[in-house]
């Protein structure tokens, strides 16, 4: 059964009826309270199988609803996404539950039919991994995102190939793996790019997230995983059929002004006494002919390199239809006076896009359904603290700060208290920069590169507060 985004919206306007939400290494269990009945019920997802025990009127009716859009979302599995729902059963008691509903709704959770606590259950044995000794010195680093052994295997294959046949301008726009993974997001993304033997049938990961949770990052680390140079596309109503794929142009000829022509006008100008060198100069340069000028993803499409479509359902629809046919299983591009275009096994699309900016809209179902949509979250305290040490140098205590202060502050947007424009991990990177440049403190150098962007003195405030809380020193 799929579960679509707009279940995950009905699950938003009925967060008040979950009771709590609850996991343990290999199980998640929602509790909530009936619209209808008024009793308790359970949703419970297992964590490794994709598979959900439910019963609803909904499920009866082989209709999803939000009471496993609630499980969806927590396990952060993202929208929309096949699962398996069992509706007559529930599996034996579980063991081990640990309450996460304040990191899930912001409160405590209020059990009546969940039993928290008790001993963990015995992890699944699971597959082993490829050792880091095993890669290629080159490949060293994709160890640290755990990859799956077939999933690596068939990434190393793919780098292989694309070390092969890049050229040196194309290797140089690689970009360099920064991403650092909260949970499973970079290992689904990269695994619907290599579906199939060889990744011949990869499916497009559609990276959904709020802003400041790394979505552009985790693209640039996908194409690095992958080795492909890297475009990028950034949705918008500008955004256009002739920018995308290119428009007829007048370039200089290659043969310019025609030999037997040249000889008859220099033999005139000499008798005649006159000097025509520059005359000649200029006819050479004034031969144009008519070509064809490829537009930004037509050339990522016939270089066999990937392409990022940013904020995605911010593009006009003349846009989505044109990426119709690159995502599905033929892999092709209708281009006007060129016809159908092949793309290359190694082409790879990937597309971002965030619910909350002014402009955007919910994309169509059957054409969300194209992608294999990933959830990417913000990075919790102590990992983002661990991107900003590796990033700037800074010390542990610095990023700790910081870390705090982004975590705070995405609290007040979830609230509706501040506009998304304030969570900016690279204004963080930049207040440290400023700090280890002498510019000043810490906190007056967070104060700057998060509030003189604003119009809205009072939200700049509200901020100038937070950071007063999280920041050590004086401004």
């Amino acid at each position: 059964m799929k579960v679509w985004p707009k279940n995950q919206g009905k699950f938003h306007e009925n967060k008040p009826l979950v009771s709590g939400i609850a996991r343990n290494r290999s199980h998640l269990v929602v509790e909530y309270t009936s619209k209808t009945g008024g009793h308790r019920d359970l949703v419970i997802a297992d964590l490794d199988q994709f598979r959900i025990w439910h019963v609803c009127k909904a499920v009866q009716s082989n209709r999803p609803c939000w009471h496993l859009a609630a499980a969806v979302e927590a396990a952060g599995w993202g929208f929309p996404w096949d699962v398996d729902v069992v509706p007559d059963f529930f599996p034996d008691t579980l063991s081990g539950l640990r309450d996460i509903t304040n990191k899930q709704l912001g409160r405590p959770g209020d059990f009546q039919l969940v039993a928290l606590g008790g001993p963990e259950p015995e992890p699944k044995e699971t597959p082993p991994e490829l050792p880091p000794a095993e890669l290629p010195p080159d490949d060293a680093w994709l160890a640290e995102y755990k990859l799956p052994p077939r999933v690596l295997e068939k990434v190393l294959r793919f780098r292989e190939v694309q070390k092969a046949r890049l050229a040196p301008e194309q290797a140089a726009r690689v970009p360099r793996p920064r991403y650092v993974a909260s949970g499973r997001e970079l290992v689904a993304a990269v695994a619907s790019l290599v579906y199939g033997e060889n990744g011949v049938q990869w499916e497009a990961p559609l990276l959904i997230g709020p802003k400041g949770s790394g979505k552009s990052t985790l693209a640039e680390t996908l194409a690095a995983v992958l080795h492909l140079p890297l475009s990028k596309l950034f949705g918008g109503v500008d955004v256009n059929a002739e920018y995308l794929l290119g428009s007829k142009t007048l370039v200089p000829s290659e043969q310019g002004l025609d030999l037997v022509t040249e000889a008859k006008l220099r033999a005139a100008a000499k008798q005649a006494g006159v000097e025509i060198g520059d005359v000649l100069q200029r006819l050479r340069g004034a031969q144009l002919r008519v070509a064809f000028e490829p537009g930004l993803l037509l050339q990522a499409v016939q270089a066999g390199e990937m392409i990022v479509v940013d904020e995605i359902n911010m593009v006009v629809p003349e846009v989505t239809s044109l990426l119709h046919g690159l995502l599905d299983w033929q892999k092709t591009l209708s281009v006007p006076g060129l016809g159908t275009v092949k793309a290359p096994e190694s082409f790879r699309l990937v597309a971002c896009m965030n619910y909350g900016y002014a402009g955007t809209k919910e994309l169509n179902e059957a054409f969300q359904d194209r992608f294999r949509s990933v959830q990417v979250p913000h990075l919790p305290d102590g990992s983002l603290a661990d991107l900003l040490v590796r990033d700037t140098g800074c010390s542990a205590d610095t990023a700790q700060q910081l870390a705090g202060l982004f975590h705070k502050l995405a609290a007040r947007v979830e609230n509706g208290d501040l506009s998304e424009r304030v969570l900016s991990v690279r204004a963080l990177i930049r207040a440290v920069r400023e700090y280890h440049d002498g510019v000043g403190p810490l906190k007056s150098a967070a104060q700057s590169v998060l509030t003189e962007g604003l119009g809205d003195r009072y939200e700049a405030d509200q901020i100038g507060d937070v950071i007063d809380a999280c920041v050590k020193g004086v401004s």
